[in-house]
């Protein structure tokens, strides 16, 4: 019992034990609760976390500015910095669930950075190998929404404002643990940009995929992907850069000493110029097929071909191909059988071999038939043979070249080691020209340097495309590079000759690194003579320059005229005293750029006193004067002077300047720098020019400044705010409204011009970012003519973008007269050398939608033009811009088209095409063409054409881009031409083809029906030929069209003459065709068919009638027979010969005397034997054998009379009609005859006689007035 009593205290006690452990194991996790929400949503937490980092990361990690929470974060800058790196974060946020954290997974919703400057330091450590990894599992999940990053910059600490390598960079990433998903990984270089996606496993081997979307500007579309591991990759590339093609395909082992373990590449059509600014331009097609071998060593081919070499100086490629094998190893790369190709036979071929470790270059090549021309195209032409050697080890080198042809010859020997470098000999020798030359430099110590030179009978012409010359010289050089750069040049000239004029001349001039001269030179060519001599140093400066060549054309380099200088130098730029003087009457440069009357002085002495004057009384380019009497003055101090400049552009412009400023940095180590005022700048013209305020204006060599300056242009302004321009760098932006176009049209019209407004900013930098917005405030535009007709604007916007290395266009138009236009087109730019542009092979996209209420607006380009019609286009545009791809339709309806002069009239039209590539596709054209009557509608009783509407109907392609172009036509009783004196309707087909500037037309045509009248005499009111107009502008001369034609044309059943005497038919086929010097030439023949001839009031009967042609058009050969039927004696005419040649003769049936063939033909009976008739006679032969068409005064008078014949005449014997009697006659028919015949003097009734041939030998002859009668006359021919 006792025990029991004294254990009984002890169980409270334990209890009480363990309930204090249960109650600090449940304080734990509240107490990390509390602490892990302290740090995360705190700002106390996050301060104190990163006081621990600063003081824990030893000035390795660097942080500032930091606000909100470690959930919520911003930091202001992050660096991380040791020896090999540096990389500072700029702008920080962060927002990520670190409730995800219970889960095993980290979620980070946002996490931003402004930009990423990251600056790499070199190391001595050699890199080490890539290992590959044991494991990339993740102990938790991964998710990243969204990772952006506004810039990285590379190496940012050398350049301040060094442009970003990377820019808008975007990045989400989910992983869980074990398969990591990069779902977007977007970002923008200046070369391309750059969209991808990947998946990538944590366990070896690794499976890799990817995708890599790039956009490259002018490289174009490029889609990799990229399958395989880590161990093993294999990577797959297709893009088509512009006009080229890309193929590429590669397996990489990551982590092997030779990574690339195979390589096939194909590069077709590849232009260099169009991806680097200063690359020449080429066609090129490569090709590279390399793979591992078991030595470990890539192998293969690499084949170049160039399809379009050029000389360097025409910023080409002179190579046309490029074959060779390819041994590559990290220790060497080896070019075993190399192959170069030049022009058409020449050949560099050999072998070559770079050792990386030992840093040693052999070669051993052979050049076989290579011309220097196709280097340089200035080069003299020869066919060079020979071999160059490059062979040595690390301590000693040495070079031997042997190149010659038939008269030419290049020998030199170059030898290194480790103490110098030897020129051992130099050789260069054709026919009797020699250069030769030696010398050396020493590597060690202050690096002295030696070279000699010797001309010897130096043709200059013998090795370039220059004047012919005979130079006998010495040149030598010596001095040191270290510890500063210092030398003397001696040369002498003499018993020398440039062209034909005598050359001499000796110098000697010291120099150092540091620009300092000192030294003299003179310079005798022909007449002309230079001297020069002085020193130019730090301290103080003493030149003298004297030029005077009156005669440059002896120099024979291009130049003519004559030059006059004359330059004193004394002092220091802080203390100058300088005098120059230029005179020239006439100066001719090459390029046809012609100055006459230049005279010009300058002064700037020790008391800061200023002056400049330069007077040109013309410039001339192209033998067009662009300036006239340009004279400028500048005056004062240096540091406040004034300058004027007044000159005439063009005859009807004229320009002054004024200015106001100062030089500063003119006594002093810093660079000139001219800053003042611009006060005054004006110019006359279409459209005139006035500085409306002075404005601040700065210029050096490498900048120019010009802010906040109002102009006044052609009744508007121009406001520019900024203008600031450096070698590498344009920033430009302003706006401008009420600028009028053309003002003086509209102002005849009494109307507003059309005014416009709008704004523009530019920064072209290492990118160009930029827009310019042009639109219409007020007004119209006319179209030219004599009464300008409005285009009815209500709406027209210009815009233009550019931004991420591409500029946009867009383009708004609304009109009364032309409807509407929505256009738009984005193309890459390209940066070459200092300025930004547009590769022809860049890639468009575009769209063009417009629709043209009316086609009036066409005739204001033509009198004789009248056109109206509705357009409907609809087009995208893709491609290039040397082949764009337009695709889209156009629609037209109710289209006319009228020729005024040749009385054509199209109507009814409807048009229906579609664009494809480069070329517009018309699936139909059609036209209908109204029936018109002919002039003269007598000789057309039987045509059944007015009943229907001919028509026009026209198919192909046009192109639009300098593309082949083929049309095929059809017409269908087709008016081809009506006016008062033709008329042609015409049915047919043909096509129409237009390539290179050669237009090619083919086709039948058959005239359903024609007539061609006697034209009005007069036409047009022109000039005698020896009237000369002087001052009347030249015509611009255009680019000759090459013509191919070829047409047959059929004149029908149909086609009618009446003219020049003839009346009746024609029939025949004639083909047309143009020879080598686009003359037109003519195959066949016409035949007159029922056709009539009328000579000296009588018809003749045209029994043949053949105009046949076999070359020129205006010389036919004619075959031509017409007579007088129904008398007893058929006289008439036959020509034959040719048109320039016409043979004329009489003929008749039977054969009579000349006379009284004459006097059959003219009057229908034998010659009276009184003679009374020889006048009528003798008038007649001129007229017919004269060549005269007989188209007289009584011709027209008889015609307009409805009647055959009006004559005059001598009554003959027995007649009871005396003196002269005029006649008028009628033919009823091919056998009767009407006449009344009158005294002319006398009151008497007349005489009416009807002539009645029965028979050719019978006539019946009635009378009836004066004197009545009935005759029967028989007629018997005696030979």
């Amino acid at each position: 019992m006792t025990d029991q009593h004294t254990g009984t205290p002890s169980l409270p006690k334990t209890a009480r034990r363990y309930r204090k452990l249960v109650g600090s194991l449940l304080f734990l996790p509240v107490f990390a609760a509390i602490a892990g929400y302290w740090l995360l949503y705190s700002v106390s937490g996050l301060q104190s976390t990163v006081a621990a980092v600063n003081r824990w990361g030893g000035g390795t990690v660097q942080l500032t500015g930091v606000h909100g929470t470690l959930q919520d974060l911003r930091v202001e800058s992050i660096l991380f910095k040791n020896e090999a790196l540096e990389l500072t974060l700029h702008d920080l946020r962060l927002n990520w669930s670190p409730t995800q954290l219970l889960h095993r997974r980290i979620s980070i919703n946002r996490l931003a950075l402004e930009s990423i400057r990251i600056n790499q330091h070199t190391t001595e450590t050699a890199p080490t190998a890539p290992q590959p990894p044991d494991s990339l599992l993740l102990p938790f999940g991964l998710s990243i929404a969204a990772v952006t990053v506004g810039s990285i910059h590379f190496n940012a600490a050398i350049q301040e404002n060094a442009e970003p390598v990377i820019s808008d960079l975007m990045l989400a990433l989910d992983s869980d643990g074990t398969h990591h998903r990069l779902t977007q990984l977007n970002f923008t270089t200046p070369w391309a940009t750059v969209e991808s996606q990947a998946e990538l496993a944590g366990n070896a081997p690794f499976d890799l995929s990817a995708r890599i979307g790039i956009a490259a500007g002018a490289w174009g579309d490029i889609d990799t992907t990229v399958t395989g591991n880590l161990m093993q990759l294999t990577i797959q590339s297709v893009g088509q850069p512009s006009a080229a093609n890309m193929t590429l395909q590669a397996q990489l082992q990551p982590f092997a000493e030779n990574p690339l373990t195979q390589l096939h590449a194909i590069l077709e059509q590849w232009n260099p110029a169009d991806f680097l600014a200063d690359a020449p331009q080429a066609k090129l097609s490569v090709s590279a097929q390399l793979m591992q071998d078991q030595a470990g060593q890539l192998a293969g081919h690499i084949n170049i071909e160039n399809h379009a070499s050029a000389p360097l100086d025409q910023n080409g490629v002179p190579l046309s191909a490029i074959h060779t094998r390819v041994r590559i190893s990290p220790e060497l790369l080896m070019l075993p059988d190399v192959q170069v190709q030049s022009g058409k036979d020449g050949v560099v071929r050999g072998q070559l071999a770079w050792n990386r470790d030992k840093h040693v270059l052999t070669a051993n090549l052979a050049v076989e038939r290579l011309d220097p021309q196709q280097l340089y195209s200035r080069l003299q032409t020869a066919a060079i043979s020979g071999k160059i050697e490059l062979i040595g080890g690390t301590e000693k080198q040495s070079a031997h070249i042997d190149l010659r042809d038939r008269s030419l010859r290049l020998t030199a020997d170059i030898a290194r080691t480790m103490e110098q470098i030897m020129l051992e000999r130099f050789n260069l020798q054709r026919n009797r020209s020699r250069l030769a030359g030696q010398g050396k430099l020493q590597l060690t110590g202050d690096q002295s340097f030696e070279l000699s030179g010797e001309l010897i009978n130096f043709n200059s012409a013998d090795f370039i495309q220059a004047v012919d010359s005979d130079l006998n010289a010495t040149l030598q050089l010596s001095g040191q590079r270290l510890p500063a750069v210092a030398g003397t040049l001696k040369y002498i000239i003499q018993k020398s000759r440039l062209a034909k004029a005598p050359v001499s001349g000796l110098g000697e001039i010291a120099f150092t690194d540091a620009g300092h001269l000192n030294g003299k030179a003179e310079l005798s060519a022909g007449s002309n003579r230079l001297f020069a001599q002085g020193r130019l140093d730090g301290e103080r400066h003493d030149v003298q320059l004297t030029v005077n060549a009156p005669a440059l054309v002896q120099l024979g380099l291009g130049v003519s005229g004559d030059l006059q200088t004359q330059l004193v130098f004394r002092g220091t730029m802080k203390t100058p005293d300088l005098d120059w003087k230029l005179d020239s009457k006439r100066l001719e440069l090459p390029g046809k750029q012609q100055f006459s009357g230049i005279s010009a002085s300058a002064r700037w002495h020790r008391d800061d006193t200023i002056a400049l004057n330069v007077a040109v009384d013309t410039y001339r380019a192209h033998e067009h004067a662009t300036i006239n009497q340009l004279i400028a003055t500048l005056d004062g101090k240096t540091d406040q002077h004034r300058l004027t400049v007044n000159a005439g552009i063009n005859r009807d412009i004229a320009v002054r300047l004024m200015a106001s400023g100062g030089l500063s940095g003119a006594k002093s180590e810093r660079p000139l720098r001219w800053q003042g005022q611009l006060t005054e700048l004006s110019a006359t013209g279409d459209m005139p020019v006035r500085l409306l305020a002075p404005a601040a204006l700065a210029a050096s060599a490498s900048s120019f400044l010009l802010n906040d300056a109002g102009f006044s242009i052609s009744d508007g302004s121009v406001r520019i705010e900024q203008l600031q321009w450096a070698p590498d760098s344009l920033k430009t932006r302003g706006d401008f409204t009420g600028i009028g176009l053309l003002p003086d049209i509209p102002a005849r019209a009494k109307k507003t011009p059309l005014q416009l407004g709008g704004r523009w900013h530019l920064d072209a930098a290492a990118q160009l970012t930029g827009e310019l917005h042009i639109q219409r405030e007020r007004g119209d535009w006319y179209l030219p003519g004599d009464v300008p007709q409005p285009l009815g604007l209500q709406q027209l916007l210009l815009q233009a973008t550019a931004q991420q290395g591409k500029l946009s266009g867009q383009l708004i138009l609304d009109s009364e007269a032309l409807g509407s236009a929505r256009a738009d087109v984005t193309v890459p730019l390209q940066q070459t050398k200092s300025q930004w542009s547009i590769a022809k092979e860049s890639p468009l996209q575009g769209n063009i939608h417009a629709t043209i209420a009316s086609l009036k607006w066409l005739n204001a380009f033509g009198d004789n033009l009248h056109a109206d019609g509705e357009l409907q286009i609809q087009a995208g545009i893709q491609g290039t811009v040397q082949q764009p791809d337009i695709s889209g339709t156009v629609s037209g309806v109710n289209l006319h088209l009228a020729l005024m002069e040749q009385g054509i009239r199209l109507q009814q039209g409807t048009l229906a095409a579609h664009f494809q590539q480069a070329d517009l596709h018309i699936d139909r054209l059609y036209f209908a063409s109204p029936y018109t009557s002919p002039p003269d509608s007598r000789l057309f009783g039987d045509l059944a054409l007015q009943d229907t509407a001919g028509s026009l109907v026209v198919s192909g392609k046009v192109g639009l881009a300098g593309n082949p172009s083929h049309l095929d036509f059809s017409i269908d009783r087709l008016s081809l031409a009506h006016g008062t004196d033709y008329w042609i309707v015409s049915s047919g087909n043909g096509t129409v083809r237009f390539q290179q500037n050669r237009l090619s037309i083919a086709g039948d045509l058959r005239a359903d029906a024609g007539l061609i009248m006697q034209p009005p005499e007069g036409g047009r009111p022109s000039l005698p030929d020896d009237v000369v107009l002087v001052n009347t502008p030249s015509p611009q001369r255009s680019q000759k069209l090459a013509l191919d034609l070829d047409m047959n044309f059929n004149l029908g059943e149909k086609f009618h003459i009446r003219a020049s005497g003839l009346e009746g038919r024609l029939a025949g086929q004639l083909q047309i065709r143009n020879d080598n010097n686009q003359q037109l030439k003519l195959t066949g023949a016409i035949a007159a068919q029922d056709t009539t001839f009328k000579a000296y009031g009588q018809n003749l009967t045209v029994k043949r009638g053949i105009v046949s042609f076999q070359g020129p058009l205006d010389d036919p050969n004619l075959n031509v027979l017409a007579v007088r039927e129904g008398l007893a004696v058929e006289a008439g005419v036959e020509i034959s010969g040719s048109v320039r040649h016409p043979q004329v003769r009489l003929v008749s049936t039977p054969e009579v005397s000349e006379v009284e063939k004459l006097s059959w033909i003219v009057l229908g009976r034998k010659p009276d034997t009184g003679g009374l008739d020889t006048s009528v006679l003798l008038s007649a032969a001129g007229s017919i054998l004269g060549g005269q068409s007989g188209g007289g005064i009584t011709d027209r008078i008889t015609q307009a009379l409805g009647v055959d014949e009006i004559s005059f005449k001598q009554a003959s014997a027995g007649s009871s009609l005396t003196g002269q009697i005029g006649v008028v006659g009628k033919r009823i028919s091919s056998r009767a005859y009407l006449t009344y015949e009158r005294g002319l003097t006398t009151s008497t009734i007349g005489i009416a006689k009807l002539n009645y041939n029965l028979t050719p030998r019978i006539t019946i002859v009635t009378q009836a007035g004066e004197d009545s009668a009935v005759d029967l006359f028989y007629t018997v021919q005696f030979d």
